[in-house]
C-alpha cells in the first residue's frame, strides 16, 4: 500500500512539473556548439553559457593555454575603416594547433553598430569566413584568435567607432 501511495505521489508530481522542466529547456540558452567557428545571437541572453566540460581538454582556470596568467574579459575598441582588431596579446600560435582550445562570448557596446567577427592566425589572414552581427561567440583552437572589424550603422546613426565587450575560456589538453 505504501509503495503504491509513493508511487501515485511520484505521477502526480512528475505531471504537475514536467510542463515547467520543459518549458524552463526551451526558454534556456543554447548549448555551446561541438564545432569550431564563428557564430551569431540576436542578443546577449541567446549567447550560450561556457561548456563545462571539453572531450579531450581541461578548463585552464585562469591561465592561458601555456599554463600564462590571462584577462579573461575586457574590452576593444574598432574603428570604421580600419582592418581586422585582435585582442592585445592573444595567446595564439603558429605551432601544435590543438593543443589548446578557445572559446569566446563578445557584443557590441552598441547594438546599432554591427561587428564582423571571424577567426584567424592574425588579422591579415582569416581562417573561416566572418559573420556580422552584434552579438557572437567563436570557438577555435590555439593556432587562431577572434578577430573584429566595425561593419556598420544603423541608417541614422552616426556612430565611427564601437566597443566590444568580451569574456575568454581557455582549454588545454588532456589525456
Amino acid at each position: 500500500m505504501k509503495t503504491l501511495r509513493l508511487s501515485l505521489v511520484i505521477i502526480v508530481v512528475a505531471v504537475l512539473f514536467f510542463p515547467t522542466l520543459v518549458g524552463a529547456q526551451r526558454a534556456g540558452r543554447p548549448t555551446w556548439p561541438k564545432k569550431e567557428g564563428v557564430y551569431l545571437a540576436t542578443s546577449s541572453k541567446t549567447i550560450p553559457l561556457f561548456a563545462r566540460a571539453l572531450t579531450g581538454y581541461r578548463d585552464a582556470g585562469n591561465m592561458d593555454f601555456w599554463d600564462r596568467p590571462f584577462t579573461l574579459h575586457g574590452t576593444i575598441r574598432i574603428f570604421e575603416g580600419t582592418g581586422w582588431a585582435e585582442i592585445p596579446e592573444f595567446p595564439n600560435s603558429g605551432n601544435h594547433c590543438g593543443e589548446g582550445m578557445f572559446m569566446i562570448r563578445w557584443r557590441s557596446a552598441n547594438p546599432d553598430v554591427s561587428v564582423a567577427s571571424t577567426l584567424g592566425f592574425s588579422p591579415d589572414t582569416g581562417s573561416v569566413k566572418a559573420k556580422i552581427g552584434s552579438f557572437g561567440y567563436m570557438f577555435g583552437t590555439n593556432c587562431e584568435q577572434p578577430l573584429f572589424k566595425f561593419a556598420g550603422a544603423v541608417k541614422g546613426n552616426k556612430s565611427n567607432l564601437v566597443d566590444i565587450y568580451y569574456e575568454l575560456k581557455f582549454w588545454q589538453a588532456a589525456p
